[in-house]
This record gives C-alpha cells, sequence and structure tokens, in this order.
C-alpha cells in the first residue's frame, strides 16, 4: 500500500480501529491506483451540546496535484457514536469524491487525444 498515516486524538489507540482503516484505504487504493497517500485521523471529542461522545473522522487523499479532504463528524451524521460506522461513511464519501476526481480527469483525457 502506499502511504498511509493513521493517528488518534482525544481517544486512545485501537488496533482493531486501526485495521478497520487499513483495510478501507487497501480497497480505496487498489480500486484507484494514482493515489499517492492517505493520511486518517480519528478522535472522540468530547461535546457539551450532545449526550455521549461522537466520532470524528478526518482523511486527507493524495492525488497526482491535488488533495482531497474528507470530513465526517456530528454535523454529518449524529449518530456516529460507533467509531467503525464513521470511518466506513468518511472512507465511501472518500470513494466517491475520488472517482469524480478520476472521472473528470479521463473525460478531460479523452477529449485531449480524440
Amino acid at each position: 500500500m502506499k502511504g498511509l498515516e493513521i493517528s488518534f486524538r482525544d481517544i486512545s489507540h485501537s488496533d482493531a480501529i486501526e485495521q478497520h482503516i487499513r483495510e478501507k484505504a487497501q480497497k480505496l487504493t487498489s480500486t484507484f491506483d494514482d493515489i499517492t497517500g492517505i493520511r486518517a485521523v480519528v478522535a472522540m471529542p468530547h461535546n457539551h451540546s450532545y449526550k455521549g461522545k461522537l466520532a470524528h473522522v478526518s482523511l486527507e487523499v493524495g492525488l497526482p496535484g491535488q488533495t482531497v479532504a474528507i470530513t465526517r463528524d456530528k454535523h454529518d451524521n449524529p449518530e456516529h457514536e460507533d467509531m467503525y460506522l464513521a470511518v466506513s461513511d468518511a472512507f465511501d464519501k472518500a470513494q466517491r469524491k475520488v472517482k469524480q476526481i478520476h472521472d473528470k480527469r479521463s473525460d478531460r483525457n479523452r477529449r485531449i487525444t480524440h
């Protein structure tokens, strides 16, 4: 796998969450081979306006010439008390965004070569 950096903030390191992130990152990089790296930050900050702690996941996906930033937190889905669900949703959003960029680049390349 290309460069993968995983950080935990306001939460203890979890081998299980790290493995879940590695699996999602592997799937993403195997689908789009032009990804140059992924940086994942997982956090569970205390939010006084909500009961309980809500998961916060942010991703930076490196592509040639640009970086795609993905943030999934309480504002996107208040049901993310489950870190696994928050990670999965962030990677799903990243996959859609990277596909959109990849499709635009492919379409642009087709127009240039024809």
